[in-house]
């Protein structure tokens, strides 16, 4: 699951989902499930800025285009940065696969080549950014085990589940090495089953995350966040700040495989 699969979900499949939810008595592995397992459009296209804050609240902005497909058992995303120039050129590549390790890679013009993104390496911070790799790729949820704090929570005026998120024994080595954190707990919409807030414990440095999904409204069926926000505290001070601001996006409008290839990302967007 990644940060962004939390924060779409298809309309076609809502209203299921919302009679499930009132016919039963959901149990929080349940509704991860229908966190991850839901319709986010066969592709997209979107325009968007990543808007990196430091803690004297100076901002930069770096202009990017993002694209997706759904493509036998595997979530295939590129980004591209267009601005500014120190950036420009830059892509990052991410293969999210159903059945085997997910694979990433990372274009940086001054070097002129691809390079493999390690899975020991998605914990780190992605173009400078509050997100990691893994944040951006996701993670497998059968990694953790997840309880429920409190099924009476509200975040904007919705009513969500609060739930907690902690790695399970077998896979605890796995999890830190990958993503860096120790657990999360996680509000979820009950109404669309997306998440819109989070806390997240970062295993070195007494580091704590929050997660914000904002300005969320339908597109083409699909409900979508169109402001992705990660703040960094330590010792409840706020560090650094990023925001993902969404501001054009299509779905189910292009179905071209030859945009998620590493000779792709060598070639950039014309």
């Amino acid at each position: 699951m990644s940060v962004f699969k939390f924060v779409t979900l298809g309309s076609l499949t809502l209203a299921a989902l919302f009679n499930v939810a009132q016919a039963e008595t959901l149990s929080a592995r349940d509704i991860m499930e229908r966190v991850d397992n839901r319709y986010t459009g066969d592709s997209s296209v979107s325009d968007a800025n990543l808007i990196l804050i430091d803690r004297n609240n100076r901002e930069r902005v770096r202009d990017l285009r993002l694209f997706s497909l759904e493509e036998d058992g595997v979530t295939k995303a590129v980004t591209y940065f267009l601005a500014p120039t120190d950036v420009a050129g830059t892509s990052y590549l991410s293969y999210d696969h159903d059945q085997q390790e997910d694979e990433a890679w990372l274009y940086l013009p001054a070097l002129k080549q691809v390079r493999r993104v390690a899975a020991g390496d998605r914990s780190n911070s992605f173009m400078g950014s509050d997100f990691t790799y893994s944040d951006l790729n996701g993670t497998t949820l059968d990694w953790y085990q997840y309880e429920m704090l409190s099924d009476s929570e509200t975040v904007d005026g919705q009513e969500v589940w609060l739930i907690e998120s902690r790695p399970k024994p077998e896979f605890a080595e796995q999890v830190l090495s990958e993503t860096g954190y120790e657990r999360s707990h996680l509000w979820i919409r009950k109404d669309n089953f997306m998440q819109v807030q989070g806390q997240i414990w970062v295993e070195r440095g007494g580091r704590v995350k929050y997660f914000s999904a904002r300005d969320i409204e339908q597109i083409d069926g699909i409900w979508t966040a169109h402001r992705i926000q990660m703040i960094t505290t330590r010792n409840g001070e706020r560090e650094h700040g990023s925001v993902f601001q969404i501001n054009r996006v299509q779905y189910n409008d292009h179905t071209d495989p030859g945009l998620f290839t590493t000779q792709a990302m060598l070639r950039g967007l014309n």
